[in-house]
């Protein structure tokens, strides 16, 4: 199976971070930025963004 990708905007990606590895098994497969996160459990990769801060969670789309 191919992998799947979600993207969460999220209010705290720490918290998030800590839920799904603590309470769900997920592993962070990468944690690059303060807001940015990718957690991965099996085929499953969640994207994690905070809302606001730098880059594209916190910018509206082109259409608005």
């Amino acid at each position: 199976m191919a992998p799947i990708r979600v993207r969460y905007i999220v209010d705290d990606v720490d918290a998030t971070i800590a839920f799904y590895t603590q309470h769900l098994d997920f592993i962070v497969k990468a944690h690059p930025a303060p807001g940015f996160a990718v957690l991965q459990r099996g085929d499953l990769n969640l994207l994690v963004n905070a809302k606001n801060g730098q880059g594209g969670a916190a910018q509206a789309m082109p259409d608005g």
